[in-house]
This record gives structure tokens, C-alpha cells and sequence, in this order.
């Protein structure tokens, strides 16, 4: 390895949510501190957005990467001292540069809906919980470990350990590391951060594990749902909606959750149709949501059941109250899901919406009948049929933008058609060859 910093990764995400990078070269550095003032960074560079899934805009293809050196950090395992940092993208002008997030920019998008709708000191804080197989270079189990399985029988120990120790080298706060319930199944736990902060983390976390993981010969996929009959792998997100230093989802000396919390519960249950396709977005994702596998699929809420899409966690303080979305997955973009549910949730705290009662049975055991009879519905059980509720909710879509949404549907209508009118699977062989 190179004795100092040569070169400054510059980050960006496709509109499908995957890390791309532009590298350019800075003066001979010591320290990222001093990266930071490198004229290299506050530059950016070039882009061209026709080669980039999602950013390809007829009009303005010439783009331009701005770096925020708020995320700035060196990267481990390479053999030169590279740093890195995520980006906002601009469109390129003659003059200067627009004033403006280029309207194909999903991080710059997710900055924007924050500054409207939460004005002033407001922030939404998540915690996520990623979770993903390691997996043989042939596609195969890694480990027939289970829940909180240990050393010898989770091999894969050690390389969570090593991936949670880079985390918090680079400021990342990984609260706990476990075995999940599936064969070779993992979970790394991310502690609360601000929004556009955790969208960050995740891309750098999904990074991190494939990379520390194929050093020692290992793969890893967050693909929903990789093995038939087994367990999927989620990406449930703990929200809090602070003002400064107050979270108001809680109540002061209380283990209630506020007014706010349960207005906020009920405009993420109102859009939740249209969110779907933004946090469940590909084929495989509704192999996952499926009911009896521990996947959320009813639209409802209730406090520390497992069984519902909106779970209260238990807290004992209002600085602890937080509520769980159980949906997503890892295949989601980060900037546009948090995006999303940010402007579900503030339509719901602005409109003063009434959330349903919490369920506290279990729902996957009430009967059709008695889900309807208490007005709980389902979610969308295809790509096909989320993404009809996106285009329907003008909520969702105004908070994400045109060009995001004609961009997102597009490629994502494209994938379904794909798997619907050319793909042929094995369940087909055995269910049709002998007809």
C-alpha cells in the first residue's frame, strides 16, 4: 500500500439503488483531513448519465458529481490509499453549475423532500437491520448454522466480525451481529442516523460485506428471497421523527408512543400500496412476501407483533420510541425508500390521519373473513401490481419526482415482462413437461 492518499473515490447510485464510482486523482495526502480540502473534491468531475442504469435523460446526459464532504472517508482493502465520498449529481452547464439536484438523482432527491417537509431542525433517524446469505462461489449455502448460532457451527463468524470492525473504523455503529434464522443467513444491525446519513451506510455496508467476503473466497447476495422455502432477507427499518433534540414519536417519562407517532403509523399504512414498489422493487422481492414466512404482508399495525407490517418495539423512555417498518428488502434504493416514507408518513402527520387499531393477535392465523371484516388488506402481491399502486398514489409520486417515476416504472415494467414472457423456470418444466 502506498504511505499516503492518491486518489479520491467519487460515489454516486444508479436509480436501481447500486454504488458506481468515478476515481480521480488529489494531491499526496496524509490524513482524510486533509483530503478534505483537496481542490480534487470540492471539483467533482464528470459524468455521463446515458451509460448509468436510470440516468440516461435525452436532454442532459452531461452530468456533473459533486462530492458531500460530509460523507468523506478513506476506504479499506486497497492497494493504493483511496478515499471516498458519496455525491449529489448536477446537470453540466456552460456557466457555473444548475442550481439544482439533477432530476434523476435519487440521494439529491431524498436532500430535497427532507428540506420541504422537514423544516427547521427536524430529521427522520432510522436503524436498519440488513440481513443476507453468505454463500459459496457456486451459488450454494455457506453453513447450516441457525438463529444465533456461534462459532464452530456459524464458520461465518469471523468475517461478520471483521465487516462490523471496518464498520466502526469508519464511523458506522453496528449494535449487534448475529446469525439469522436461515442456513447461512446473516444480520448486522446499523444504529439510528439521519436519513440521507443511513441511506449512505447501507450502499457502504452492502459494499463492505461483498468485498470482505470474496477475500476469503466467500460470496454474499441480498437477493429477497435466494433459496425456495427458506427464510428471506429483509431490510426492516426503525424510524424516529426528531425536532432538535426531542423525538417526537415518544412521550416524555412514558413508554407510549405519541399522537405524531400514530399519525405518521397511519399515512405509512395509507401509501403503503405505492411504497411497495419503491422498497420491495424486483421480481423476487414477493417471493419473500409471502404469508407464514416472517415477511410482513398485511397492512397493519400493533405494538410488538412480529405479525404486522408497523411494529412498536418495545422502549421504556420517549427518546427511545420508534416504530418498525417490516417490508422492505436490500434490493430497495435506500435514498428513494426514505424518500418515500417521509412524505407517506408527514402526509399522515400533516393530514392529522387516525391510524386503525393495533392488532395484537397473530394475523397471519385471523381467516380472510375476519381480515376483511377488520378492514385489513393486503399488500401487492406482484411487481406488476405495486407498481400500478405507485402510479396511483399522487403522494408518493410527487415526493419522488416525474422524471424518477417514469425513469423507475419504465425499468422496472421492462423486468417484468421479461420474467413473465421469456424467462422459463424449472417449476415450469416440472409442472408442464409431461402435459
Amino acid at each position: 500500500m502506498s504511505e499516503k492518499i492518491e486518489f479520491i473515490e467519487l460515489r454516486f447510485t444508479d436509480l436501481l439503488g447500486r454504488l458506481k464510482a468515478m476515481v480521480v486523482p488529489c494531491n499526496p495526502a496524509e490524513t482524510i483531513e486533509e483530503v478534505a480540502n483537496d481542490p480534487a473534491l470540492k471539483n467533482g468531475t464528470s459524468c455521463d448519465g446515458s451509460s448509468v442504469t436510470g440516468l440516461a435523460k435525452v436532454e442532459s446526459s452531461d452530468l456533473r458529481l459533486e462530492a458531500d464532504p460530509t460523507s468523506l472517508i478513506e476506504l479499506p482493502f486497497v492497494s493504493h490509499r483511496t478515499a471516498a465520498a458519496m455525491c449529489y449529481i448536477r446537470e453540466k452547464i456552460a456557466v457555473g453549475k444548475s442550481a439544482g439536484y439533477f432530476s434523476l438523482d435519487s440521494r439529491g432527491r431524498l436532500r430535497k423532500v427532507s428540506d420541504d417537509l422537514l423544516p427547521g431542525k427536524m430529521q427522520l433517524k432510522v436503524k436498519v437491520e440488513p440481513e443476507f446469505h453468505f454463500i459459496t462461489s457456486d451459488g450454494e449455502l455457506f453453513d447450516e448454522a441457525g438463529y444465533a448460532d456461534t462459532h464452530p457451527k456459524s464458520p461465518g463468524m469471523d468475517l461478520l466480525l471483521e465487516l462490523a470492525s471496518t464498520l466502526l473504523a469508519l464511523g458506522i455503529n453496528p449494535r449487534v451481529i448475529h446469525h439469522e434464522v436461515g442456513e447461512s443467513q446473516q444480520e448486522i444491525e446499523l444504529d439510528f442516523d439521519d436519513a440521507t446519513k443511513m441511506a449512505d451506510n447501507i450502499l457502504l455496508f452492502k459494499n463492505l460485506a461483498r468485498s470482505i467476503s470474496r477475500n476469503q473466497g466467500v460470496d454474499v447476495t441480498f437477493m429477497p428471497k435466494p433459496f425456495e422455502g427458506a427464510a428471506g432477507n429483509g431490510l426492516h427499518c426503525h424510524l424516529q421523527l426528531w425536532d432538535g433534540d426531542k423525538n417526537l414519536f415518544g412521550v416524555d417519562s412514558s413508554s407510549e408512543i405519541s399522537e405524531t407517532a400514530k399519525m405518521f403509523i397511519a399515512g405509512l399504512l395509507e401509501h403503503a400500496p405505492a411504497i411497495t414498489a419503491i422498497a420491495n422493487p424486483s421480481v423476487n422481492s414477493y417471493k419473500r412476501l409471502v404469508p407464514h414466512h416472517e415477511a410482513p404482508v398485511y397492512i397493519t399495525w400493533g405494538m410488538k407483533n412480529r405479525t404486522v407490517l408497523i411494529r412498536v418495539p418495545m422502549f421504556g423512555t420517549g427518546d427511545k420510541a420508534a416504530i418498525e417498518f417490516r417490508s422492505p428488502d436490500p434490493m430497495t434504493n435506500p435514498y428513494l425508500l426514505f424518500t418515500a416514507i417521509i412524505a407517506a408518513g408527514m402526509d399522515g402527520v400533516n393530514q392529522k390521519l387516525t391510524a386503525p387499531d393495533p392488532r395484537s393477535e397473530d394475523i397471519f392465523q385471523l381467516s380472510e373473513g375476519e381480515r376483511e371484516k377488520l378492514g385489513i388488506k393486503m399488500l401487492p402481491t406482484t411487481l406488476e401490481a405495486a407498481l400500478d399502486n405507485l402510479e396511483a398514489d399522487s403522494v408518493i409520486c410527487e415526493a419522488i419526482g416525474q422524471d424518477i417515476l417514469e425513469s423507475f416504472v419504465k425499468l422496472k415494467r421492462k423486468e417484468w415482462r421479461e420474467y413473465t414472457n421469456h424467462i422459463v423456470t424449472d417449476w415450469e418444466w416440472e409442472m408442464y413437461e409431461d402435459n
